[in-house]
Parts: structure tokens; sequence; C-alpha cells
């Protein structure tokens, strides 16, 4: 093959294949995937614990529905796409330093508000929603701080499609997921790596977000909260001392 200063680095033939560009990305930035020995350390004892696990933790839902009450009007729109009806919406529990409930919430749009390459454990101020949610304190707390967390609320038809999250060895965080309002399995569905997920309103998850996933609502005001633990031997351990079994 070929190769360039460009970036170029195969045939034409072979770019329709390619959804992310990670040979390049390589290329440009060795560093930005060799992992170093502690990080290996900490993929694989996540791997022992397979795509998903659940936690001992347990959210007192009937208190979350009143402390989130009075944010109602707060929620903002979660990766739109024009012309796509998807009804998601998020608010901000940890984000960069001054941020509001209802700042940006994804990566791509808080790096475009900062106007630099910000990362997950980038996310580590808690906003006044977090302080006024003392009904996830004790999970939050464990592991704080943390990065990038925030609450998703999907409406009846919002989904999103099956993908994977930062699927490399050198990922900055891991990923646990609590389930609040409106998910059990009746009218939301979350499929990890080809299976669904059994569910019930307040569990909590370690979920390996590097497999692919999808998620699915049929219920207004499915709320779940998405929390990136940044990725240390501490908190590996912090979490292997809480699994549900």
């Amino acid at each position: 093959f070929e190769s360039s200063r460009t970036g170029d680095i195969m045939e034409d033939r072979f770019k329709k294949y390619i959804n992310n560009n990670f040979i390049g990305a390589h290329r440009d930035n060795p560093e930005q995937f060799i992992p170093s020995l502690d990080q290996l350390q900490c993929e694989q004892q996540l791997a022992m614990l397979g795509d998903y696990t659940k936690l001992k933790f347990k959210i007192d839902i009937k208190k979350f529905g009143q402390e989130i009450e009075s944010y109602d009007n707060d929620w903002v729109n979660y990766l739109p796409r024009d012309g796509k009806d998807n009804s998601r919406q998020g608010l901000m529990l940890w984000g960069l330093e001054g941020d509001s409930c209802n700042d940006s919430l994804s990566l791509p749009e808080a790096r475009q508000r900062a106007g630099r390459k910000v990362m997950e454990v980038d996310f580590k101020y808690p906003t006044q929603l977090y302080k006024d949610l003392t009904s996830i304190h004790d999970l939050c707390d464990y592991f704080a701080p943390l990065g990038r967390t925030f609450l998703v609320q999907a409406n009846a038809g919002a989904y999103f499609p099956p993908h994977r999250d930062h699927p490399y060895l050198t990922r900055d965080c891991f990923r646990i997921v609590a389930f609040l309002e409106n998910t059990h399995n009746d009218v939301f569905e979350w499929e990890q790596n080809g299976k669904i997920m059994t569910i019930n309103e307040g569990n909590v998850f370690y979920v390996d977000t590097t497999k692919v996933h999808r998620t699915h609502a049929w219920h207004n005001g499915s709320i779940h909260v998405i929390m990136n633990i940044p990725k240390t031997w501490e908190n590996v351990m912090k979490l292997m001392s809480v699994l549900a079994v």
C-alpha cells in the first residue's frame, strides 16, 4: 500500500469500510492507544466482570422523584439529530468547572464550548443539581471525584442505536449505570452485547460500554444515570468491593 504524509494509508477501495479511523489516529499520535501497565491491569480486572454486573447499591426511587421534580423545566436535548425525531434529554451532574445542570452534556458539544479537547475525567465538578439530589449521593460519593456524569431521560419511542463508547485500552474512565424512574423491563430496554439486561428501578450496574449496546424506551420519563469513573486501580478495587455477587 502507498502511504503519504496527509494520512492516506490505504487504497481507495478499502476506505468505504472504515468507520472510525484508528489507523490514522494511531499514526498521528501513537501514545493515544498504547496502554501503560497500570491501564492494562485495570482493563484485565474489569474484563473479569463480564459485560455487566449488578452492584449492591440501591437508589430510593421515591426520594429521587421528589428531588428531581423541581428541575422538570431544565432538561435539555441530548445529542439531537436534524431530521430525526428522538426524544432524549439530559441534565449534567458532574461537569466542567462552572457548569450548570443544562450545559453541554456530550463530549463533542463540550469540546466545542470549551475550545479544547476535554476528556471524561475533566468533568470533575459537581453541579448544583448534583448537590440537590441526595438520593444518589451514597453511590456517587463512594467513587468521587467522578468524571462526566449525567442524567438521561428517554421518552416513549426514544432510543440510542447500537454503539460502543471509548473501545480502547487507554480509555480514561469505566462506566456505572443507575436505573431510576420508569426503567423496568416492561417500559425500558438496555441490550448489552446481544443480551437484554434484567432491570428493576433503583438497580445499579457496572456496564462494559466498550461492548456494543443500545437502549429503547416505551414510556415517557425513563431516567437513568451514566457515571464515568476515573480508571484507577483504587477505583477498580472499590468496584470489586461492592459487587452484588
